[in-house]
């Protein structure tokens, strides 16, 4: 019985040795060329928008004298985008009175202004956008090239335009009481100015 178990395990030992001697005569076969290409796409979203920039040169003025206020705003765009403007009431209104009343008591209650528009940009550095009077920025039935009350609406920044980290300034004046064909009423004036940026579509 004991020949026979060392007979059994030399012949185990033979066999592990051919075993082990087969992988050396196999040949792998080599890639068939030189590159490799891995193609990788990846996207980010459209971004646009707004912020107010610090305080106004000037937050108010007297409506009888010479008055420029300067809205400064960041822009941060990295597509495209267009830039609006529009005005809730088209020129400083007294307060407490509407359009349809405005100047009924012998004074007028209404002082008409223009308002300027002006940005940075990536690719064309600074958009002048010309300016337009107050009237002008309640319709889209106007000549105001940056009139916008909504999303993709107002002057379009250039096509393959971006602006991204970028200021842009939106001016009001108006003139002195000369100017006026009837005299104000004292009080309070006010209007309501809207910036609007966004992707065009």
């Amino acid at each position: 019985m004991r020949f026979l178990g060392t007979k059994f395990f030399a012949a185990c030992a033979l066999f592990s040795v051919a075993c082990a001697v087969i992988p050396e005569n196999v040949q792998a076969n080599a890639p068939s060329g030189n590159t490799l290409r891995i193609d990788i796409e990846a996207s980010i979203s459209q971004r646009c928008g707004i912020a107010a920039l610090g305080s106004n040169s000037d937050d108010g003025g007297r409506i009888d004298e010479p008055t420029r206020i300067a809205f400064r705003f960041g822009l941060d765009c990295n597509t495209p985008f267009k830039i609006g403007v529009a005005a809730q009431n088209g020129a400083l209104q007294l307060v407490g009175t509407t359009g349809q009343n405005a100047g009924t008591s012998g004074f007028a209650h209404r002082k008409n202004y223009v308002a300027g528009l002006q940005f940075n940009t990536d690719q064309t550095g600074l958009v002048r956008a010309g300016e337009c009077v107050s009237s002008a920025l309640t319709s889209a039935n106007t000549s105001c090239r940056f009139y916008g009350s909504e999303p993709g609406s107002g002057i379009y920044s250039g096509r393959n335009t971006t602006a991204i980290g970028r200021e842009g300034e939106l001016t009001v004046t108006w003139q002195g009481e000369e100017s006026d064909a009837v005299r104000l009423a004292a009080g309070a004036y006010q209007e309501i100015l809207t910036i609007i940026v966004a992707p065009s579509t």
